[in-house]
């Protein structure tokens, strides 16, 4: 398993830090060739997403194209990315 963990260092100090979110890559099978894994997304002030991201190419690329497309597959169902987020003030389309 690989845990990512994302915390928060106010000022760049250890002091304070703040755990924000946790990430789970749960390999659940495959072959030495490709790997299958259960994505568990974490975020302390949001719900739980999940996925599953099947017949990824083990070392083939780096980590971060795996945690990167975990991500994606827990929050978007796909391995897509979805639209950015919107802060609630803005209406989609406007550029200021």
């Amino acid at each position: 398993m690989l845990l990512i963990t994302v915390e928060l260092l106010p000022l760049g100090s250890g002091c304070g830090r703040k755990t924000l979110g946790e990430m789970r890559i749960i390999n659940v099978g495959g072959n030495a060739a490709y790997g299958n894994y259960l994505i568990e997304v974490n975020d302390l002030d949001a719900p739980r997403w999940t996925g599953q991201l099947t017949d990824y190419p083990r070392h083939a690329g780096s980590v971060w194209d795996l945690v990167a497309r975990g991500i994606v597959v827990a929050m978007a169902g796909r391995e897509e990315l979805p639209p950015r987020p919107v802060h609630a003030w803005r209406q989609e389309g406007s550029e200021d």
